[in-house]
């Protein structure tokens, strides 16, 4: 990258919240090396709101271009990159339409993967790895995302893959807050639940399974269970609450959370029990202990290498499919990859990780 282009970088961050997250590696990776350039982040609400505090940009720009009415937003965001006339656009997501806003914002050099029909958009392309019938080899987002920042001259020994966030003070105190209104108990410990996911029912494990592990975590080691939920998943969550024998101590079903609120609460759990979303990559960025299961989608995708996560899983033949919802017929083996786990596997893995000493944040 040429010095005068290292002045002023955009960075289009991708869309899902775990996506984000797995992102933050390249993030930091631009950020040291770069250390004198002014850095940028495009993103909608949600991206924005992971990351914050942000300490890898010095700005960020909240992308309303998927919002009604689109034209008008598309090319009022390419305004506002043209007043921050950026030499170099880094792009995180395979969408056609951030290539175009690079290029319709006067980005000077706009890197990426050359696919989704945008290759000819991009001044630097990069194919992505493809097996001998032209399909997309399976690789961690992690390792995708840090591919782009060695294009744009960031050398080997700055690409760590170690995810990170932080939790402003503001929010932790909120957090805190929550907890002692809900008469949270800082000698228990406390478990999040995580029984949605906005990818479709593929992913999700039975509401009544995630309730009975709760119960038993409540009834072996004396858990205190937090239910998470984003607004289009708190029938799920209503669900998982009717059917424990125990209440849990909050439950998002009745009430918002907000990204920056959920951060606080989970650095404040010992552990976290989800389907595989973005919850999950949020709990590893903060140091939290994870179990996870999987169904439908493939693993490879989203490695992230972290050694306090348990992966639960079962081999079907069937999976992983990448279906949003199980294409069986009803019978013995649908929705298998998922019905399979049972509340005892998830059990046991959570022990491994509440029968040792607590390491989770400051008491509250």
């Amino acid at each position: 990258m040429a010095d005068g282009d290292k002045k002023r970088i955009v960075v289009f961050l991708p869309n899902p919240v775990g996506d984000v997250v797995m992102a933050t590696p390249t993030l930091q990776a631009l950020r040291e090396h770069f250390a004198t350039a002014h850095i940028a982040h495009v993103g909608h609400e949600a991206a924005l709101d992971v990351l914050s505090p942000n300490r890898w940009a010095d700005g960020t720009i909240l992308d309303h271009s998927r919002l009604r009415p689109r034209a008008t937003n598309f090319f009022r965001l390419a305004e506002r990159l043209r007043q921050g006339r950026f030499g170099v656009g880094l792009l995180l997501p395979n969408s056609f339409r951030a290539a175009a806003l690079a290029r319709t914002g006067g980005v000077k050099r706009v890197v990426g993967y050359a696919r989704d029909a945008r290759g000819w958009l991009l001044t630097d392309g990069q194919p992505p790895p493809r097996d001998e019938q032209g399909r997309l080899v399976p690789i961690p987002a992690i390792d995708y995302y840090l591919e782009l920042a060695r294009m744009v001259g960031v050398p080997a020994d700055k690409l760590r893959s170690k995810m990170s966030l932080d939790v402003g003070e503001a929010d932790q105190a909120a957090a805190d807050e929550e907890l002692r209104r809900c008469s949270v108990d800082p000698g228990r410990p406390l478990v999040m639940l995580n029984p949605g996911a906005a990818f479709g029912p593929s992913k999700m494990w039975d509401p009544e399974r995630f309730a009975a592990a709760a119960d038993a975590l409540i009834e072996r080691c004396g858990a205190q269970i937090i239910i998470n939920a984003a607004p289009t998943e708190r029938g799920v969550a209503a669900a998982v609450a009717e059917a424990m024998a125990h209440k849990p101590a909050l439950n998002f079903a009745e009430r918002d959370n907000t990204l920056r609120l959920l951060k606080g609460l989970m650095r404040r759990c010992a552990l976290l029990i989800t389907n595989d979303t973005g919850a999950r990559h949020i709990a590893a960025a903060l140091g939290i202990s994870v179990v996870t299961l999987f169904g439908s989608t493939d693993q490879r995708w989203t490695e992230i290498g972290y050694k306090r996560e348990r992966i639960m899983s079962v081999d079907v033949d069937c999976a992983p499919c990448q279906s949003r919802v199980c294409p069986l017929p009803a019978g013995p083996s649908y929705h298998q990859c998922m019905g399979r786990i049972t509340p005892e596997m998830v059990v046991e893995a959570a022990m491994v990780f509440l029968s040792r000493p607590a390491s989770v944040g400051a008491a509250i």
